[in-house]
Order: C-alpha cells, then structure tokens, then sequence
C-alpha cells in the first residue's frame, strides 16, 4: 500500500522490488569488474589492487547498508530508493569520462615506487567506485523496508529480496566477465549498467517519462574518446583474452616498448642499439657458456612480444653457432603484436601458444639452455614456475651440461621470496649461483647439473663484455638458509611477493 493515499502501490510489489534487487545486486558486481578493468591500464592487476578494489568496494556496501537502512526507516517511499538509484546510475555513466583524467594525474603522481601502486589504487578506487557502490548498497535494506507490512512475513520476504540480490550478483559476475567485457569493451559495460540503473530508478521514483534517459547511455559510445588512457607515444592498446597491452614508443630513433595492464613496467623492448639496458642482455651472454661451435637448443618460457629471441638471433647468432630457439608464451595476441611492432620474425624461434609448464610436461624434447621469464599480473612469477617439482621437470629436460636460467624480482638479496626460490633450487640441482642482472630490482638465477661459469671476456663480443663484468662482480653461490622451500602443494609466491613489496611501502611511507 501507499501509505500517502492508501492505494495499492505496484512499485511496493513483490515482482517489482525483486527485479529491483537483482538489476541492483547485478550492477554491484559489474561496477566491480569494470572498475578492475578500468583500472588495469593505470595501476595493474596485481593482488594488491585486487585487495584494495575489495576492500573498498565491500566497505562502501558496507556504509551503503548502514545508511540504507536508516534512510528506509525516516522515508518509507519508493521515490527515495529510486532517486538514490538514479543518481547511482548517471554517476556510473560518467566513470568512463571521469577515470581517464583522474587516474592519470594520480598515478603519474605516485606510480613511480611499490608504495605508488598500493596508494594511488586506493585512491583512484576510493573516488571513483565508492560512491555508486555505497548507494546501491542502500538499495537491499530499503526494498526490504518498503516490502515488511508485518512482522509475520519478514523474515520470509527479506530473504526473498536478499536470495534475489545475490542471484542478481552472480549474473552480474559472469555477464562482464565473459559476455560485455570482453565482446563490446569497458565503458560499453559501464553504460548499460549505467542504463539499468536509470530505469529502475525512474520506475521507483513513478516518473515513467524519465524511463527514456535510460537510453542516455546507450548512445555514449558515439561520443567517447577513444582511448581510457593517455600514453606518450602510444602506438596501440590491445585488450587480450589475458591482459590489456600497450604498445608505445620510448624515443624517436625506434625505440619501442610493450607494457601489460600498466606503464609502469616494460614486458618488451626493441631497441636499435645492441644493449637493452634491461635484465634482458644478461640473457645474451649465457649462449657463450657453452663451446664457440656449439648449437644450443634453448627453451624460453614467457616470451610476451618477444625481445629475447629478437636479441638472441640479432645479437648472439653473428658471434657464434646459432642458438634454436623454442619460445612459449600463453597469450597469442603479444605474440602478433611482436610480429607487427617488435621484429620478432619467424625465424627468430619456434612459437608455441602454450602454458610453459604444460608445454614442458607434454614435450620430450631435451634443451641445453631453459630460460624462465613468465609473470603474471605484471609482478607475480607464476608459483608453479618456482616450485621443486618445476625444477625437477626442468632438470629432467636438461641435455648434458644444461642450464636453466630465471629471472627474480627482489629488492633485495635478503628478500624471502629470493632465498625461498634459492633454496628451492638446491634441492633439485647440485650448482646453484645468483648474480645481479641489469636493472633495479632483477636477480639472475642460474642452475645446473655440472659446474659452470661464466664465459671469460674474450669469448664475448665486446659489447656484451660490461654485462658479464656486471655479473661477474655479483656471482656467486647462494646460502639462503634454511627455511620455506616451495613445492605444488605449499608455494606462497603471491604472498611473499606481497611482503616484499609491502615492506617497501612501509619504508616509503
């Protein structure tokens, strides 16, 4: 019943507030994955954002549910519950337009360091999600307020509503993620959310008239800019079944660089000059440990656009016998744009679009050189990449006097996450060494069967002759201790990723 003129009330309806709480309960979480998504070019995917998008985003229902439950019980009216509907519904059709200039003036502010990403990511959330969040969070109490008429039916009804808001969730979950996200694009997403949200909104408030701005959102797209972030130099965005890539040049002598969900971190680079200036040349000298005469027959595991074939073929094969490369990489949109952008030519290696380690346990093929430089989610090295039975798999497809190779992020040689891989390492393999690669925070690991070394100055072309110097200044043979070594059953490389970064954040701060 309307309790203003005491007939019945069809927005008080069970059907309607139903469909009310599900088209609700849905945009909560298609804000949420959008929002993620939005965020990705400017701050990554990492554990770290996820967290904080949570976090805030179940503290923003969180006050929602609050502030719902108080304002059903001062105005017991649909029209309230649809104007806060309303309102939530033209904010998420503006986030598209609002996230480019403010994520980018925050995050060219504060992306610079590990504590950058975790406090811009909070901000960026903060003032962009919590709003339309906390406001459909309101919406749950108040349908249940306007649907209690006695105290008999209240628990029934409000789990109705409740059941109704979750199922609404759960397609609201599943849509994005496989349907809009990835067919017709983020802001696409945010629109009809955005549509949805008008809709419901204009019926509770009874202006059936405002039913029509509902389309609003829906004709945006013609109008948007085209790009969610702004890059000096861009040369394309990708969104890819795994990450959204970026392709954009460093310098106007062809310097070119991939960066994968955030600028913040180069994936790739081709460069016209022998040195890459990354922990990529490294790489470059561990063909010449093996005899000038030798073919090596190597494995590489993460190849995004493809820098270390490139360089391999260009800068090691002059020198001396070529090394035949096998180059996995999952995600086969960074290997297309390696082919367009990067050089990568099929001469390069032999591309297989594959899962490193299912690639490694379905092979019978034997390698004197296995290099491992997969991450996902920009930091994270996959945990089953770092664990013994991976070792163990690695050793198994070892020729005689193989290596394997694997690149580590850490801030330190004391970092947890460096001696947890370390000592993981030793259990499998009799020689393990460590030596510091170009770059701020890069760690080369080197394991192998016999002893070796690395090659002597004059087995190198001159310009890679520094590198070694470098890596010679730093190699040796670990002594992690004792303590955590990782295995498939018990591998927390996310979590001790984490604390690296965290304590960085700490000391920042």
């Amino acid at each position: 019943m309307d309790i203003t003129t005491g007939r019945p009330d069809w927005r008080r309806s069970p059907l309607f507030l139903r469909v009310f709480v599900f088209g609700t309960g849905a945009a909560v979480m298609a804000v949420e994955f959008s929002a993620e998504r939005l965020m990705e070019p400017f701050f990554g995917n990492s554990q770290l954002v996820w967290a904080s998008l949570i976090g805030l985003i179940l503290l923003a229902l969180s006050v929602g549910y609050s502030i719902g439950g108080r304002l059903a019980d001062l105005h017991p009216t649909p029209r309230v519950l649809g104007l806060v509907t309303f309102l939530a519904g033209a904010y998420v059709a503006a986030l598209p337009f609002l996230a480019s200039p403010f994520l980018s003036a925050v995050v060219h502010g504060l992306l610079n360091t590990p504590a950058g990403v975790v406090v811009s990511s909070l901000l960026g959330t903060a003032v962009l999600v919590l709003p339309p969040v906390a406001a459909l969070g309101a919406a749950s109490p108040y349908a249940i307020r306007l649907a209690v008429e006695g105290r008999e039916t209240a628990g029934s009804k409000a789990g109705s509503l409740y059941a109704w808001s979750t199922f609404g969730s759960l397609v609201g979950t599943f849509v994005p993620s496989f349907l809009t996200i990835p067919d017709v694009g983020v802001r696409e997403t945010f629109w009809i959310c955005a549509a949805v949200l008008l809709a419901l909104g204009a019926l509770a408030m009874g202006g059936r008239a405002l039913v029509a701005a509902a389309v609003l959102p829906l004709l945006l797209p013609s109008i948007a800019p085209p790009l969610l972030k702004t890059v000096p130099g861009l040369v394309t965005e990708v969104e890819t079944p795994y990450q959204f890539a970026e392709v954009y040049r460093l310098s106007p002598s062809g310097d070119i660089a991939l960066s994968v969900n955030d600028s913040a971190g180069i994936q790739s680079l081709y460069t016209t000059r022998q040195l890459t200036g990354l922990y990529y040349d490294a790489y470059m000298t561990l063909p010449y440990m093996f005899p000038r005469t030798q073919r090596v027959r190597g494995l590489l595991i993460g190849m995004a656009a493809g820098t270390i074939p490139t360089l391999m073929q260009r800068d090691v094969d002059p020198y001396r016998a070529p090394v035949r490369l096998t180059a996995v990489e999952i995600d086969p949109e960074l290997v297309r744009l390696g082919r367009e952008y990067f050089h990568l030519s099929p001469s390069a290696a032999r591309v297989v679009s594959a899962d490193g380690r299912v690639y490694l346990q379905a092979t019978q093929a034997r390698y004197n050189l296995i290099i491992v430089d997969a991450y996902s989610q920009e930091i994270y090295i996959p945990f089953y990449l770092t664990t013994q039975e991976f070792f163990a798999l690695c050793r198994a497809h070892l020729s005689t006097g193989g290596i394997v190779a694997l690149n580590v992020n850490a801030v330190s040689r004391k970092a947890a996450l460096l001696r947890a891989i370390e000592r993981t390492a030793m259990r499998v393999f009799p020689y393990v060494y460590i030596a510091k690669a170009p770059g701020a925070y890069n760690e080369l690991l080197v394991a192998s069967v016999r002893p070796v070394s690395l090659p002597t100055q004059a087995a190198l072309p001159a310009f890679l002759r520094p590198v070694a110097a470098g890596l010679a200044a730093s190699w040796r043979t670990p002594k992690p201790g004792p303590g955590l070594v990782l295995t498939d059953n018990r591998a927390p490389v996310e979590m001790l990723t984490n604390r690296m970064i965290l304590s960085r954040l700490g000391g920042e701060l």
